[in-house]
């Protein structure tokens, strides 16, 4: 079926960073009565204490460069207004306060304005975030240089949200931010807000309180004529039961009124609101990915594209067979070229003009291929399930082995029902439904499409967002979660359901895009996509729009998906380094791409290329194989915030972008660390006709240390057998984003002879004893993103390898370095040994603990003297590590709360200490003399780390 372009689309997209004209100046309606008391306190910023502080805004989260400070006649009116200034973009200027809401039981709106200016504002710029009280809000976001003008928006609060915060915030920006006259105010009968972000979109949100019940449906409609009476040519989208959308057809410059139509389920209106607004005069461009989708019609494709801001180059469309999909262009046909300014179009082709082509892409001014596309369809299913698979599924289930044990579990698990998903409400029906749609994939048993169609209904019913029960901050999460198993449950029973059963499951997935497109949260709406908000609920939202394109009341989505692939591909562009590693850990590696990940595989699905080479650049497969242990609880390496023991991240998905020569070897990890727990993914992407290989040996990338000196990540391991595996995890954090992270400098991990030698704290970070680093004054590192990596390499015939790094910076020590040897070869006795020397100094006399912390239960002796060096033994049942502290003088060793100290106190301290683990009642010795340690006939000079070749095996 062929849609419309929407008004936004026909016209060519205009680039530009600094936003000039009106923003959100609203005119209220009639439709209600505002309080006349203003709930904020010092809005006006008159009140200005003796040392500088403002009454009022007691929560400042400014720190570094960033300055908050009230300014004597800077005010729109000649008066005192606040200034928020900002010298480095990774800084934050801010300052809040709470507006206390009663508990009526009931949504309550409340109307928030004030006056700001931009002054030189280079970047993302200042907004005021009103949070904490179930559905997060950006007003009158501002960059550029602008004059003074007003913004203005409706917000909701949940029943039971004690307060608003609100929160004048500039950030990743440099220049200044100017505010005035902040007011917020109770407002009363019918109301809608809508206030507008640079980049055009318009944010509505509606609120009928003089209504007894609760609509069963809204109509959004716009015009330009302020009087207007709505109808079907001003009907912008209908939304069932919801509360609030965005608008992203708007013109620039153009003045609105926005109406919403109250309708009963029989259609009747019950009540009519009005919003009048302004649109900036020139729209913000975020774009910086080449987007194009081609998508069959019927009668022929339609082709649609968005490229990057800026990328302004003539543009010609080629068309011809598969291969043109993947940029190779030799036998390709010119179907049409565009001008310089078409940064946003389409074309429907028809059959005769298609030609049988499949593949397209569009090509700039030199030759350069901008964008790829093979031709998609829309009939379901869209997404991962194919005959192709489902043919291998049902011949691999009739036989003993993994997919015959996941879809086992499957069947159980649906078999069930609700109380085998112990997710929040919502979630946990989707994932129901989600697993029983493809239950019907593979058996065709409509008994399957039932139990989803009545779990998506559900869903729809219990999610947080609808019924008000979302907690503070976390409802687009809440929502995300459970918005990708609904779109591939949609997507997966849809040819079983009947017309009315399809169009009920398009309201619910109507209400969650509606709430999904104006979600708000700082981790995924400043240009760093880092975070894992970005993948789950960026990525959640791709998903949903990818399922229902083209179905009942949605069009083909052309507007917002390519804007949520941008946004997803450059989180996969900035959240991972090559070897796969970001800074969250694996629990939020696996959370954010669990979630996010079917959005960028059925993007692929739908033939958009725009994602295939992101998603396949990092080594997922590599990072887990050599991060994630053989032992029975799951032991693995940490950094970020990851827990020491847990489920293997995303293992379906990753067949998806795992490179093809190291696809046997993740197999063997995956039958032995999740065998039979794939669910759904597993199954649906599981390798068939390709058999499992030891990965030792395999090709020399799984075997070899991984490391990445731009992020100061290295992994190594001695080998990939058992419980007795030895994995070492090196980190130094030399780069730092929005998002969890850990205080990783110098951190050590450590698993082998099924104990967690050295253990991390994840989130425990008031628990000192859970580090295994060093600690200067009792505490890890001030700052992160500051190390540096002077030198690194993988030792030949095994594993382990050589790392020297700079903590300096991180620490804020004059010199924090560490050298360290991972040796992973069996030697004198020991499984793997492990050389460290680090090394402090600072203009002030420091205490220097250097830690390890292992798992509970781990027995803990030390102060024995052995050739000059004094040693430490960690026992646990007949593993063992033992421990040598070189140049012992002057260091006091200890046990505080589980964890093994050696302190080190004044202006310098130096650490030379060598680590073995091993197994079995015997315990090698060593000798040591001066800075070198012997142990089975190895030398380790502490003093010479870089120096230190063992002998291949």
């Amino acid at each position: 079926m062929s849609r419309a372009l929407p008004s936004r689309l026909s016209r060519a997209a205009v680039a530009g960073a600094a936003v000039a004209g009106a923003l959100a100046v609203s005119v209220p309606a009639p439709a209600y009565a505002e309080a006349a008391s203003n709930l904020v306190v010092n809005g006006d910023f008159e009140q200005v204490a003796t040392d500088g502080s403002i009454p009022g805004w007691p929560q400042n989260e400014t720190r570094a460069s960033g300055r908050a400070q009230v300014l004597e006649g800077a005010g729109p009116d000649g008066s005192r207004a606040l200034a928020l200034d900002l010298g480095n973009a990774d800084d934050k200027a801010a300052i809040g306060q709470d507006i206390s809401l009663p508990d009526t039981g009931t949504f309550r709106a409340y109307r928030i304005t004030f006056d700001e200016r931009g002054v030189g504002l280079s970047g993302y710029g200042g907004d005021l975030w009103a949070r904490n009280f179930g559905h997060d809000a950006l007003i009158g976001r501002v960059t550029g240089d602008t004059p003074w003008r007003r913004a203005s928006a409706v917000v909701l609060a949940r029943p039971g949200a004690p307060a608003v915060n609100l929160l004048l915030a500039l950030e990743r920006s440099t220049g200044r931010m100017l505010v005035d006259n902040v007011r917020g105010e109770r407002v009363e009968g019918d109301v809608v807000g809508a206030h507008v972000q640079p980049t055009g979109a318009v944010q509505l949100t509606w609120h009928f309180g003089t209504l007894p019940e609760a609509p069963a449906s809204y109509e959004v409609h716009r015009s330009a004529d302020r009087d207007f009476t709505p109808g079907p040519k001003t009907l912008i989208r209908a939304v069932p039961a919801a509360w609030t959308m965005e608008d992203g057809t708007g013109r620039a410059g153009q003045r609105y009124t926005y109406k919403v139509v109250a309708r009963a389920a029989d259609g009747t209106r019950l009540s009519t609101t009005a919003e009048t607004i302004t649109m900036p005069s020139r729209f913000l461009d975020e774009q910086q990915t080449n987007v194009l989708t081609a998508t069959e019609t019927g009668q022929g494709a339609r082709l649609a594209w968005r490229l990057r801001a800026g990328g302004r180059t003539p543009v010609t469309l080629y068309a011809g067979g598969p291969e043109i999909a993947e940029g190779k262009l030799g036998k390709a046909r010119k179907v049409r070229t565009w001008g310089a300014d078409d940064t946003i179009g389409a074309v429907d082709v028809t059959a005769e003009d298609l030609k049988g082509a499949t593949g397209f892409a569009l090509v700039g001014r030199h030759g350069e291929v901008l964008a790829t596309a093979a031709l998609g369809s829309l009939a379901h299913p869209r997404m991962g399930v194919t005959d192709e698979r489902l043919t291998a599924i049902r011949a691999a289930i009739q036989h003993s082995g993994t997919p015959k044990s996941t879809y086992d579990s499957l069947v159980s698990q649906v078999a069930k029902g609700l109380p085998a998903y112990n997710y929040r409400p919502g979630e946990a029906q989707a994932s129901l439904a989600h697993d029983a749609a493809l239950l019907h994939q593979v058996t065709r048993d409509p008994a399957y499409a039932a139990i989803a169609y009545e779990a998506v209904v559900e869903a729809g019913r219990t999610m947080p967002f609808v019924n008000g029960t979302a907690y503070a901050g976390a409802a687009a999460l809440e929502t995300a979660n459970a918005a990708t198993p609904l779109a591939t449950a949609y997507d997966w029973a849809f040819p079983a359901w009947t017309e009315e059963q399809r169009a009920e499951a398009q309201k619910v997935l109507q209400r969650v895009a509606a709430y999904l497109e104006v979600s708000y949260h700082p981790n995924f709406a400043l240009p760093t996509k880092q975070s894992n908000w970005t993948a789950v609920v960026r990525g959640a939202e791709l998903t949903l729009r990818l399922a229902v394109r083209g179905d009942g009341p949605f069009d083909l989505q052309e507007e917002r998906i390519p804007q949520l692939i941008d946004e997803v591909g450059r989180h996969l562009d900035t959240a991972y380094a090559d070897t796969g590693w970001d800074q969250e850990g694996l629990d939020y590696f696996g959370y954010g791409l669990g979630v996010g990940a079917p959005g960028v595989t059925g993007s692929l699905d739908a033939g958009i290329g725009a994602l295939r080479k992101k998603w396949e650049r990092p080594q997922f497969a590599n990072l887990l194989l050599h991060s994630v242990s053989a032992q029975a609880d799951r032991a693995r390496l940490q950094w970020g915030v990851a827990t020491a023991t847990g489920g293997v991240p995303i293992p379906g998905l990753i067949f998806t972008q795992v490179p093809a020569e190291q696809r046997a070897a993740w197999l063997w990890q995956y039958e032995r660390t999740v065998g039979g727990g794939g669910g759904t993914y597993g199954l649906l992407h599981y390798p068939y006709g390709v058999s499992p290989q030891d990965p030792d040996e395999a090709p020399a990338s799984v075997r070899a240390a991984l490391r990445d000196d731009h992020v100061g990540s290295y992994l190594f391991r001695s080998r990939y057998q058992d419980k007795d595996d030895v994995l070492v995890g090196v980190q130094n954090r030399n780069e730092n984003h929005i998002g969890w992270g850990g205080s990783d400098t110098f951190a050590l991990s450590l698993v082998g002879q099924d104990v967690t030698w050295a253990q991390q704290p994840a989130k425990n970070t008031s628990r000192p004893e859970l580090f295994s680093k060093p600690l200067v004054d009792g505490k890890p590192e001030t700052t992160a993103g500051r190390g540096r990596t002077l030198e690194s390499r993988a030792y030949g015939g095994q594993g382990g390898g050589f790392v020297s790094l700079d903590g300096s910076g991180n620490y804020q020590l004059g010199t924090a370095r560490r050298d360290i040897a991972v040796d992973l070869r069996p030697v004198g006795g020991a499984d793997s040994v492990i050389a460290v020397r680090d090394t402090f100094a600072d203009a002030t006399a420091h205490a220097y603990a250097w830690q390890l912390s292992p798992e509970a239960g781990t027995a803990i002796t030390f102060g024995a003297s052995e050739s000059g060096a004094t040693t430490f033994l960690f026992r646990k049942g007949d593993s063992w590590l033992k421990g040598w502290v070189l140049n012992p003088e002057g260091a006091e060793l200890s046990v505080e709360k589980g964890a093994f100290r050696v302190v080190r106190s004044g202006t310098e301290a130096d650490f030379r200490i060598v680590l073995a683990v091993g197994k079995g009642s015997t315990v090698p010795t060593a000798v040591a003399e001066g800075s070198t340690l012997v142990l089975g006939g190895t030398a380790y000079d502490l003093a010479d780390l870089k120096g230190h070749l063992p002998a291949a095996e």
